[in-house]
């Protein structure tokens, strides 16, 4: 497994299903693997969560790029919260075009409301669309593992089976400085 943030540049360079495995809470580092991206290609950004960078990815953006605004029209971004609305965002993708970065990919699955069964079926068909996507285009997924009753590891063996390279991501710390009382 290699460590994405060595070279984000291979993301968007070949066409082709990556598979970006987390073990915890990334978005500092997804923040940073986007801005990395957007500097050098359109991405198109489907996010699987709540979660989309705006005013960090802006703020990191300013420190790196003279003309911000052009480099934020490269990116496009939809929002999924069932794993029905996933399914339809990567169905209705068109098979040419820009890069696509999927966030919190696994986030929709964990819904318990629908019922398992469902959720993977779900699973599979929207793997066949990224693997559709993938044969045009660089196609990446974020996954966090998230353990929960017997469903996380069919869900990860699932998504694990289609991809054709798998990185990891892990979440940066900054340093805590506490003042020296004495």
């Amino acid at each position: 497994m290699n460590n994405l943030l060595e070279s984000p540049t291979q993301l968007i360079r070949s066409r082709g299903l990556n598979l970006i495995l987390t073990a915890s809470d990334v978005h500092a580092s997804a923040t940073e693997l986007i801005a990395a991206l957007i500097l050098q290609a359109p991405l198109f950004v489907v996010a699987g969560s709540g979660w989309l960078p705006t005013s960090e990815l802006t703020d990191l953006l300013c420190k790196t790029a003279s003309d911000v605004t052009s480099v934020l029209n490269r990116l496009y971004t939809s929002r999924a919260s069932t794993c029905y609305q996933l399914f339809d965002e990567l169905g209705s993708r068109r098979s040419n075009g820009e890069p696509i970065l999927v966030l919190d990919f696994l986030h929709t699955f964990y819904d318990s409301d629908i019922p398992l069964p469902v959720r993977l079926f779900k699973l599979k068909q929207c793997c066949r669309e990224l693997t559709r996507l993938a044969f045009y285009r660089p196609v990446s997924v974020i996954a966090q593992d998230i353990h929960t009753e017997n469903s996380s590891d069919d869900f990860l063996s699932v998504l694990t089976s289609v991809a054709d390279k798998t990185f990891s991501l892990e979440a940066q710390f900054e340093p805590v400085n506490q003042a020296v009382l004495f």
